[in-house]
């Protein structure tokens, strides 16, 4: 049975190409690169404004029985998490921090499928920044600048905004408890259940009208605001959602609204957003406001995003997108005889001192070898090595004097 998390030889060679880019525009962009624990204590991810409780039912968690602490303890299931503690205890005097993570998160999957581990690279953007709308804008555009510098396609965003739905449940007359419970569904997108809460407001068009908007410009936010009853938090949430939806119109990134946006990660208080590329989702990320005090106990604000490997890995092989690859030369020799294997092992050592790839294979396994082979001989009394690529072949005397003229040969064409 395949694992989830299991990649192959060409699949890490296509997630260091989507590795590599993504480190290098977060360096761009101001970011430094951190990593944190795989085991967490459970209680950080526990609590009304961290994971949803559809998420909390998805995670690997266990009692560490050997351990120094003898708590509960989970395999990390979600990294804003965990990087907000880390900024608690290393960043606590600076009070701001511009952070990058590329790491593995652990949850149940739906159809059970065995493994349960994905790869995330997120931004986290963490303090009391000033103009912290702009400061999302910037988040965003570095998303994009990283999927234009991809080449996989055209990346879209769908913007939403926490107090939105909030603002609006609160219009409902529902009691505290009602409306937390509301809220909950609505992120988990169980809107039939919320129907079975809402059947007696007599509002449930209304809010079934806001749940099937959409809109792709700023402007339709402005005829947003007209759902709001005269809700100042309602109108609110929107007037920050067109502070960030302006700027990125007016630089020309693509983006939609849609106010029922649906999200496991229930600590968002300010922006929301999916991104797609070609229509698949690859991620999604926002604004925090309350996470942090859980482990500062200040209020200090935060906001990122987080792509998921996978779906990216896909979409590159999909669009046959170019990866940078070392060509592998196929040494072939005649491993019984001793000097003969000790002539290919100087040979490729002398090649991989170079930077150059080389498997030494035996003449048993020569069906294997690739475009880029040579092959050690045995003339009279002297050993010589014949190159190949393609229909040209060169014979190399041995042991070789310098590599140069070896890798000018394989470096020409037929």
């Amino acid at each position: 049975m395949k694992y989830h998390g299991d990649w192959l030889p060409e699949d890490m060679n296509c997630f260091r190409a989507i590795e590599g880019i993504f480190r290098r525009t977060c360096l761009r962009h101001g970011y430094g690169e951190v990593r944190t624990p795989v085991i967490e204590k459970l209680h950080w991810f526990t609590g009304a404004g961290v994971l949803s409780p559809d998420l909390m039912h998805k995670v690997y968690t266990f009692l560490d029985w050997d351990g120094w602490s003898g708590e509960r303890m989970v395999l990390r299931p979600d990294n804003t998490v965990p990087v907000c503690r880390l900024f608690a205890e290393y960043y606590k005097e600076k009070q701001h921090a511009k952070i990058f993570y590329i790491e593995d998160v652990f949850r149940y999957e739906d159809d059970q499928t065995p493994g349960g581990q994905l790869c995330q690279m997120g931004v986290e953007l963490l303090g009391n920044v000033a103009y912290p709308l702009i400061r999302d804008v910037e988040i965003l555009i570095l998303l994009f600048d990283f999927l234009k510098e991809l080449k996989i396609g055209t990346g879209r965003i769908t913007l939403s905004h926490a107090g939105i739905l909030r603002a609006y449940l609160k219009t409902l007359g529902l009691s505290a408890s009602e409306e937390e419970a509301a809220f909950d569904l609505l992120l988990e997108g169980r809107t039939l259940e919320l129907q079975k809460i809402c059947a007696d407001r007599c509002q449930l068009e209304g809010l079934s009208r806001l749940l099937d908007l959409r809109g792709s410009s700023a402007a339709f936010l402005t005829n947003l605001k007209a759902l709001g009853k005269n809700s100042g938090e309602f109108t609110s949430a929107v007037e920050e959602l067109e502070q960030i939806a302006f700027p990125l119109e007016a630089l020309g990134y693509k983006f939609d609204i849609f106010p029922g946006i649906h999200k496991d990660l229930t600590y968002y208080t300010g922006m929301m957003f999916d991104v797609y590329v070609d229509d698949v989702k690859i991620g999604g990320g926002g604004r925090y406001d309350h996470l942090l005090e859980k482990f500062t106990k200040k209020r200090i604000g935060g906001s990122g995003f987080s792509v998921y490997a996978q779906p990216l890995m896909d979409l590159m092989r999909k669009k046959a997108v170019s990866q940078p690859e070392t060509a592998t030369i196929s040494l072939i020799a005649n491993l019984d005889r001793k000097d003969e294997a000790l002539e290919a092992l100087r040979i490729a050592c002398a090649l991989r001192h170079r930077g150059i790839a080389v498997e030494i294979l035996s003449h048993k396994e020569r069906q294997n070898a690739g475009v880029l082979r040579a092959e050690v001989i045995k003339i009279k009394k002297t050993y010589k090595m014949t190159a190949k690529t393609g229909r040209r072949k060169k014979t190399f005397s041995l042991p070789l004097k310098g590599v140069k003229e070896l890798l000018s040969f394989w470096g020409g064409s037929d």
